[in-house]
């Protein structure tokens, strides 16, 4: 067969559908793994892409189509002849072991791959989802793309513990919690706007959040459907059978994404949120992410900077007696409680202030061995962000 197709257009699908297929070694996948599979229908030519965990489909316009045709090319390869072309239309002739682009200046063939090996799910991937048990939610693309940026930071990179790598959606019947934590620093992104009158938690993986950090536009929506079963199509001895594992769909200016969430249950963190304090700190966020980004060219390998708490003013100090350098500030603030030294990490401080854009923070906590919340000064609208932070053991 042979179609036209748009140079721009069809790059931007397959940028897209490679997201499946970036961040993991080429020897790991199988064969089909490392291939853009094409079905040309009508005047439309979808794009798919799996790493076996995730699968991501979108389509691209085309012209004069004689026929329905299905084949598959090496990914990395073809993306990167289809950038090396200028824009323009180009002419694709499908053939029988090959595939011939034909652009203004020339023209050059790839190999196909053996189709055989294809084990997708079909374009309409929604069919692989149980609707007696599926949860659907409408979310603002720029609203849900503004809730994974803030929660990015704190995702963990933990072996021993799979839930903590990604963000948690947690769906009550009054609100929905966002959760990022790897243990040390933690995220809750608060909406009272998004509610189920069946509660339930969905781990997203971190790869997951990448992609949609990538692709989602800034206007539009993007609808998602998730359930506690979905058809295991990499299942070979029953392949169709529903499978006791949840699924997710997200659909977005028609691109979808179909992924397994991580299994288990995510660790309760309302409780390790703290509800009383003893201290209460308000300052300027920008002035405080300045003071931290300097010092931190003169703290030692843990990154510890003193925080001297006093009514009207904050010092800050870091130093390294390794190599004898040190540093201090002094910023103006509102603080009630106690006269108190704290410690805290730089970088990890400052990802914190650099995940709002408010003009103050407020920084609220106990004691020296309790977590701290930090919070925008105001808050975003029809949001609550909390973040939290452990301090660190001073040795005096």
């Amino acid at each position: 067969m042979k179609f036209k197709v748009d140079r721009n257009k069809l790059l931007e699908a397959m940028q897209k559908a490679s997201q499946a297929i970036t961040g993991k070694s080429s020897r790991l996948l199988s064969e089909i793994c490392r291939c853009f599979v094409f079905k040309a229908r009508n005047e439309s030519l979808t794009v798919m892409a799996t790493d076996g965990e995730i699968f991501i489909s979108t389509w691209v316009g085309i012209e004069n189509t004689d026929g329905d045709k299905d084949f598959a090319l090496y990914a990395p390869k073809f993306l990167k002849a289809i950038k090396s072309v200028d824009p323009q239309e180009l002419t694709i002739e499908v053939l029988e072991y090959q595939v011939i682009v034909t652009h203004e200046v020339g023209s050059f063939a790839l190999p196909l791959t053996d189709m055989s090996q294809v084990r997708y799910p079909e374009a309409d991937s929604k069919t692989v989802l149980d609707y007696s048990r599926v949860h659907r939610h409408t979310f603002e693309a720029p609203g849900l793309l503004s809730i994974l940026n803030k929660c990015n930071y704190a995702m963990a990179e933990d072996e021993l513990r799979p839930v903590m790598n990604g963000v948690v959606m947690s769906v009550k019947e009054t609100h929905t919690d966002f959760v990022a934590s790897d243990g040390y620093k933690l995220v809750r992104i608060r909406k009272a706007s998004i509610t189920d009158s069946r509660p339930a938690d969905f781990i997203f993986p971190k790869k997951v959040v990448n992609i949609l950090l990538k692709i989602l536009p800034k206007t539009g929506f993007v609808d998602t459907w998730f359930n506690e079963y979905a058809v295991d199509w990499k299942s070979e001895e029953h392949p169709g059978e529903q499978t006791p594992k949840s699924g997710c769909l997200m659909s977005v200016e028609g691109t979808e994404i179909l992924f397994k969430p991580i299994p288990g249950r995510y660790p309760n963190y309302n409780n390790v949120i703290p509800t009383t304090f003893t201290k209460e700190l308000i300052i300027d966020r920008k002035q405080l992410l300045k003071s931290l980004q300097r010092l931190s060219q003169f703290t030692a390998k843990s990154g510890l900077i003193r925080w001297n708490l006093n009514p009207t003013r904050l010092m800050l100090q870091a130093e390294d007696t390794d190599f004898s350098v040190n540093g201090s500030e002094t910023l103006p603030c509102t603080y009630k409680g106690e006269v108190c030294r704290l410690g805290f990490k730089d970088y990890s401080f400052v990802q914190t202030l650099q995940n709002s854009t408010a003009p103050e923070i407020v920084m609220k906590g106990s004691g020296v061995t309790t977590a701290f919340i930090i919070e925008p000064i105001p808050q975003p609208d029809n949001e609550e962000v909390t973040m939290l932070l452990m301090p660190m053991l001073i040795n005096d």
